[in-house]
């Protein structure tokens, strides 16, 4: 892990994000780099009359000093925690989009992580449509820490919940996992809501143990309960999660669209940080 894309859209929110960064960029031994995207007017016709020639000129300059302004900000957050010699690169693109820019720019840079702050969104209306920070969990090419707004972090990634149905990819996935949050040595606990209440799913879960029977600090529950996203909170508050992991599918069938929707959830609707791993990428 060498290179981390933090995008920030100059928020409270992703000055929070950044803290995240830091810690895991200094874990790392990682190059962070900013992105500050920024969307120009849209203008259909031909060439620019003149006075609309200015007013690019002057979008363009007011764009450059407020992420100027903004670049002090980080510098003091990355001071003041204690994160000087953590190397920090800063990028301001225009783009017709903000997240195609995000995800070409991860691609330019050879980012092994994209870490960005989230906002939230209100009711399932949002869930669905999505925000910045949702669409890169989909089609980000690496994994994503999207963190949210009301998350405080104390430097320590203790305990770290993974949830899964125990399929193959997902045994992937746990190996990625382990690998990126091995300088914390956090205890990972395994987790799956047997809505179904299933003897097959008991049978996956042991199959799965198996191969990681090796992993001292990996443990395996199945959660009782009739809502995903209920049982999970429980979980995340009773074991004081730290971050939250699980593969992220692209929604290319209403049953992806709706187990997405559940990650999509839980980056907007808790305090616990979520790690997305791109089921495409495994």
């Amino acid at each position: 892990m060498k290179n981390i894309l933090f995008p920030t859209d100059l928020s409270v929110a992703a000055e929070k994000a950044f803290i995240y960064a830091l810690h895991l960029a200094a874990k790392m031994d990682a190059t962070i780099t900013t992105l500050h995207v920024y969307i120009k007017p849209e203008v259909r016709g031909g060439g620019l009359p003149h006075t609309l020639s200015e007013f690019y000129a002057s979008y363009d300059l007011d764009e450059f000093e407020n992420y100027k302004d903004a670049i002090p900000t980080l510098r003091d957050i990355q001071e003041a925690s204690g994160f000087s010699n953590v190397k920090v690169v800063h990028l301001l693109k225009p783009g017709s989009k903000i997240v195609p820019t995000i995800l070409q720019t991860a691609k330019e840079e050879a980012a092994d992580m994209i870490i960005m702050g989230t906002t939230g969104a209100r009711g399932l209306k949002g869930v669905f449509l999505g925000s910045n920070a949702g669409e890169v969990l989909e089609n980000a090419n690496c994994p994503v820490l999207a963190i949210p707004e009301k998350s405080e972090f104390d430097g320590l990634i203790d305990q770290l919940a993974f949830t899964t149905t125990y399929k193959e990819e997902e045994e992937k996935a746990l190996e990625r996992v382990i690998d990126i949050m091995a300088p914390f040595d956090p205890k990972i606990h395994c987790i799956n809501v047997d809505l179904a209440h299933t003897e097959p799913l008991t049978h996956r879960m042991d199959q799965f143990k198996a191969r990681f029977k090796a992993k001292d600090k990996v443990a395996f529950y199945v959660l009782e309960g009739n809502d995903i996203k209920e049982a999970i909170t429980g979980f995340l508050e009773q074991n004081k999660i730290d971050v939250l992991a699980m593969v992220t599918h692209k929604r290319n069938f209403l049953e992806e669209l709706f187990n997405y929707s559940r990650t999509k959830m839980m980056s907007y609707h808790s305090r616990t940080p979520v790690l997305s791993i791109p089921a495409h990428i495994l």
